[in-house]
C-alpha cells in the first residue's frame, strides 16, 4: 500500500524515530534494522497503518533532506525577518525565486516552514552538514576560514623611520624597535583608515560564522542532553518499549520537561511521574 504521510502521521513517525535515536539505535546515518521494525510495529499500534521498513527508511531520508534544506535556507536569510504565523522566513517573491534556484527544494517552505523541527533536530542535527564551519566550544579555537586569513598583505608592510613626525604614521614599541605600517602599493602613502575598515568588516564576517557554528554546537548539545536523560529514564525502571519510556520520548524533546524530570532525585518518583504523564495524556 502507498504511504499516507499526513501531518498527524508524520508527527507520530518522528516521535517514534526520536525514541529509537535516544535509545542509541542510530549508529550512523540510519536506524538499525531492528529499530525500523520497532517503529513499524509502534506506528501500526498508534495509526492502524502497516508500512514496510523500506517505506519508513524512504521517509527518514525525505525528512533528513527537508531538515537540511530548511537549515540552509535559514542560514541564507539576511534581514527579512521571521513569519511566526507560517513558521518560515519573511521575504519577497524575488528572494524566494532566487532561493529556489540557489537551493533546490527550498521553495516548499515559502508558505509553511518545517514541521516537527524539534524532533528532526534530535534525529539529524549531528549527522547533517549545513555548510558552515563547525568547532569545539571547549577548545576555544575558531575554525579557519577565508575571512580570517591574510588580513594584511605582507608585501605592503614597510619599515617606518622613527624620526618621521607626521601624527599617526609611525609608532615604536617599548624597546624602540621600528614597527610596520600599511601602505598602498602604488603611491606608498599610509591607508590606516582603510585597513581598520577592512578589519572591522572581516571581524564581522568571522563573528557571523562563529555564531552559526555556536548554534550548530548547541543543537548537538541539545541532542546529547536528551540522550543522557533517556538513559536516566531506563535507570529509573522504564524499560524500552514501555508506556513510561514512550511518554518520556515525547516529553523530553522539550527542555522544561527534562528539567522537571531531573529535579526529582528518587527513581521511584521519576517512574511514577512518567506513569502519571502517560495516563493523563492517553487516559489509561
Amino acid at each position: 500500500m502507498s504511504a499516507d504521510w499526513s501531518d498527524d502521521n508524520t508527527t507520530i513517525l518522528t516521535e517514534l524515530f526520536v525514541q529509537q535515536v535516544c535509545a542509541g539505535n542510530r549508529p550512523d546515518k540510519h536506524l538499525t534494522q531492528n529499530a525500523y521494525e520497532e517503529v513499524a510495529k509502534d506506528f501500526k499500534v498508534r495509526t492502524g497503518l502497516e508500512y514496510t521498513k523500506l517505506q519508513l527508511k524512504n521517509k527518514w531520508d525525505k525528512l533528513k533532506t527537508d531538515y537540511s534544506n530548511f537549515r540552509k535556507l535559514k542560514l541564507k536569510e539576511t534581514g527579512g525577518g521571521w513569519d511566526y504565523e507560517r513558521n518560515t522566513i519573511k521575504q519577497d517573491a524575488e528572494w524566494w525565486k532566487k532561493a529556489k534556484i540557489d537551493i533546490p527544494g527550498r521553495g516548499k517552505f515559502r508558505k509553511r516552514g518545517l514541521q516537527n523541527e524539534n524532533n528532526l533536530s534530535i534525529m539529524f542535527a549531528d549527522i547533517t552538514s549545513d555548510g558552515i564551519d563547525h568547532w569545539n566550544l571547549a577548545s576555544g579555537t575558531i575554525p579557519q576560514s577565508s575571512s580570517a586569513t591574510s588580513i594584511f598583505n605582507v608585501d605592503d608592510i614597510q619599515d617606518v623611520d622613527l624620526e618621521e613626525t607626521q601624527t599617526g604614521e609611525s609608532h615604536a614599541d617599548g624597546k624602540g624597535k621600528r614597527l610596520g605600517r600599511y601602505v598602498d602599493g602604488n603611491n606608498k602613502k599610509p591607508k590606516t583608515s582603510l585597513v581598520i575598515q577592512e578589519q572591522i568588516t572581516r571581524v564581522g564576517d568571522i563573528a557571523e560564522r562563529t555564531q552559526s557554528s555556536f548554534e550548530s554546537y548547541m543543537k548537538k548539545e541539545e541532542s546529547s542532553s536528551i540522550t543522557s536523560v533517556m538513559d536516566l529514564v531506563v535507570e529509573c525502571g522504564a524499560i524500552v518499549g514501555s508506556d513510561e519510556y514512550f511518554i518520556a520520548s515525547e516529553l523530553f524533546v522539550k527542555r522544561e520537561q527534562r528539567e522537571m524530570f531531573l529535579h526529582m532525585t528518587e527513581s521511584a518518583a521519576r517512574l511514577d511521574w512518567l506513569r502519571r504523564k502517560y495516563n493523563t495524556k492517553y487516559g489509561h
